[in-house]
């Protein structure tokens, strides 16, 4: 492959822009590269823009934007623990569009584009064409699934383009920072902590260093408190401050972190060559990408360190954003986790694949490693660090091959899987398996003859003590609101007595003619963390019983009807 476009000397400036000699082949414009892989991008997360559903993760972020066009605050008015942006952006759009599962499918499409792009271009500062496209590549598949619509795709798309204003745009680092922060907190503090590390260690004097720090930090902050005002004075600081950031960092990872995936829990189809590829390789390729991903981001960061130089102090904020994005991964190491180490990673392997390895201090002028004008040559580093910088490359090599094979083999079986349309007002097109969408077609309509258009509902899972996912979902699908604050099914809380008491009583006020129970095993699976086990609380399993009986039953779905 090619040297590295930005070889530059050390100093804060970025790289200079590529002159007419380093135009494209064929004299293209420089825009038609980046607009084809935007476009491309898009395909790629496109194709399967309106296959499959999410009960619970798409369910409880349409049901805020619902609420919240209908004028609720988050916290204030319903339980809620996510940072506002992702929400309100949603809550926009069903202002503008109405209910909606295709809508915010557009909007995710143009994120995970956008990201994809932004990989390439910040890898494409110190590597060469070929791998630039290769993370391209990683970061385009690995953005379109799981698809959903989560707050972290916009967070991402902000931490890349700030990290792609580094050095010289650091105030404009700061607008995106504090932008960031609106729609994933920890993504904004990793991202803040990386970028005040690598103007610390840049090649610039202390006052420089502390001036471009401020010119930093007053945007980060500033806009981060302006955006979250109103949401802290509607909410109060004290709900705000336990749900937004106490409740994340203590009882989430509490309940609902997973060991990290070392061991298939099997089975493995191994009667064929066929059945293997047909059953079992992407099952093995998705359960091991963690692991995959957390080998090939410790082999790039040691490859890049033992070539780290001064003059490419940007590299450290994106190494400190990856390792933050690694966190994020092993809190909950589960498929909806996975694509913002995916695209980290990617950046830096393909950083650690095109640089030479540093031989010793350069001297004053020296080009990462090479030597000044006049200089003597260096020596050739040591025979074991050589060794050592080759071994960090190959595994690094592997591992993004791992995410772009893994993500091809799986692009490849969604685009076979048969899916049949939700044939509802919501769905706008969108498909689901055959076996979950007649049930639960048939389920909202059978809602939709017994309980007036406004009334409320109230959907839950198979028993109130153990819960680990609901369906927020019907809600939307059925046009009907919940009459209680709680539209995550999150363990601790819904499994608490206090809350099950709020419910009850929320039913038993509103006088809630209908409860869906949605009897699938997500529910309550035994998850090998705390949210697996019961809480013991089953008041709200009492009320039902003695309050409702069997109604009707639509596959996963038991209808209970008030008596």
């Amino acid at each position: 492959m090619s040297a590295p476009r930005d070889a530059t000397p050390e100093g804060p400036g970025p790289a200079r822009r590529p002159g007419p000699s380093q135009a494209p082949p064929g004299g293209l414009p420089p825009w038609v590269l980046p607009a084809a892989l935007l476009v491309l991008g898009a395909v790629i997360a496109g194709a399967t823009i309106r296959d499959g559903i999410q009960p619970n993760d798409e369910g409880l972020m349409l049901q805020a934007a619902a609420r919240i066009a209908d004028g609720q605050v988050p916290i204030r008015d319903f339980w809620w623990y996510y940072p506002p942006g992702q929400p309100y952006l949603l809550g926009g759009l069903w202002a503008l569009f109405g209910p909606s599962l295709l809508v915010w499918r557009v909007v995710r499409v143009g994120a995970d584009a956008l990201v994809a792009l932004l990989a390439w271009r910040l890898a494409r500062r110190w590597s060469s064409p070929g791998w630039a496209l290769g993370v391209w590549a990683a970061s385009a598949l690995a953005m379109a699934y799981p698809s959903g619509p989560h707050p972290f795709p916009v967070a991402l798309a902000c931490a890349l383009g700030a990290l792609l204003a580094l050095p010289r745009q650091v105030a404009w680092a700061g607008v995106l920072a504090g932008l960031c922060a609106l729609w994933r907190l920890e993504f904004a503090a990793y991202l803040a902590v990386g970028i005040l590390a690598a103007i610390a260690v840049a090649p610039e004097s202390a006052r420089a260093r502390r001036r471009r720090a401020i010119t930093f930090l007053v945007p980060a902050l500033g806009l981060t408190a302006v955006l979250y005002a109103p949401l802290l004075v509607a909410a109060g600081l004290g709900p705000s401050w336990r749900l937004l950031v106490r409740y994340p960092l203590t009882q989430f990872q509490t309940y609902q972190g997973l060991p990290f995936p070392l061991a298939h829990p099997g089975p493995i189809d191994t009667s064929s060559v066929g059945n293997f590829l047909g059953h079992s390789a992407e099952n093995l390729l998705l359960y091991y990408l963690p692991l995959a991903l957390v080998l090939g981001t410790a082999a790039a960061l040691g490859r890049i360190a033992l070539g780290f130089t001064r003059g490419r102090a940007q590299q450290l904020a994106g190494a400190i954003f990856a390792i933050g994005m690694g966190h994020y991964l092993v809190v909950r190491a589960d498929v909806f986790h996975t694509a913002p180490l995916a695209v980290m990673a990617s950046v830096l392997i393909a950083w650690a694949l095109s640089r030479p390895v540093a031989r010793r201090a350069g001297a004053a002028g020296a080009v990462d490693g090479a030597p000044a004008a006049g200089s003597a040559p260096k020596p050739r580093p040591p025979r074991l660090l050589a060794v050592a910088a080759g071994a960090l490359a190959a595994l690094a090599a592997v591992s993004l091959a791992y995410v772009v094979i893994e993500g091809a083999d799986r692009q490849r079986l969604l685009l076979k899987t048969r899916e049949a349309a939700l044939r509802l007002p919501a769905a706008d097109g969108v498909r689901a398996p055959p076996a979950v969408a007649a049930p639960l077609v048939a389920a909202v309509h059978a809602v939709d003859g017994r309980v007036p258009s406004g009334q409320p509902i109230y959907v839950t899972g198979l028993r109130a003590d153990l819960v680990t996912a609901g369906d927020p979902l019907f809600y939307v699908l059925a046009d009907r609101p919940n009459p209680t604050r709680y539209d995550i099914a999150a363990p601790g809380v819904v499994t608490s007595a206090p809350v099950q008491r709020e419910i009850a009583a929320a039913l038993e006020r509103r006088r809630v003619a209908v409860v869906v129970r949605w009897e699938s095993p997500l529910t309550a699976a035994h998850e090998p963390a705390r949210a697996g086990r019961s809480s013991g609380v089953r008041l709200l399993d009492r009320y039902l019983a003695a309050h409702y009986r069997p109604w009707a039953r639509y596959g996963e779905y038991l209808l209970l009807a008030r008596t």
